[in-house]
């Protein structure tokens, strides 16, 4: 049972790390809240992290290529972001913030933006509050293993002993 556990926990980090390995690009906006757009896909509302595996030849060249990204805000305002990225001025990855083209609608995009980020919030919270209780419930079965004992029970000459 214990190999089990520890094969298990292993396989947990490995997939853990593969869904954050990479280079990553922070897609952010100003105001944040419009959704991102790559190569026709919604990735989700700003910011957005999203990793990429640079291949042989962006690592010698330095500079890396990715599929077009752009923010379209909720009043149809739209800004496209930089596709070329310097792997030797930012080996670590990188976050790109475009600001809203000034045209009309930005009340309207601003309080889109209020209501995105209180959804992320409560999100968070949720994601807390139900990490805090599989913590709760995995230290519940611990300690329910560790206070149950083996008993071992013999019959000799139709005595019935446990131990």
């Amino acid at each position: 049972m214990e190999g089990q556990k520890i094969i298990y926990l292993t396989l947990i980090g490995f997939l853990s790390g593969c869904a954050s390995s990479g280079y990553g690009i922070t897609y952010h906006t100003e105001p944040s809240g419009a959704s991102i757009i790559c190569n026709g896909i919604n990735k989700g509302y700003s910011p957005v992290r999203l990793y990429y595996s640079p291949g042989k030849d962006s690592k010698k060249n330095g500079s890396m290529n990715t599929k077009p990204c752009k923010a379209i805000w909720s009043s149809g305002a739209t800004k496209n972001f930089s596709s070329t990225w310097d792997l030797k001025k930012f080996p670590d990855g990188v976050m790109q913030t475009l600001s809203r083209p000034n045209v009309a609608g930005y009340a309207q995009d601003a309080e889109f933006s209020l209501k995105v980020l209180s959804m992320k919030a409560q999100q968070n919270q949720a994601e807390a509050a139900q990490r805090q209780a599989n913590s709760a419930a995995r230290q519940a079965r611990e300690t329910e293993k560790a206070n149950n004992k083996t008993i071992t029970c013999t019959t000799l000459y139709g005595v019935t002993t446990c131990i």
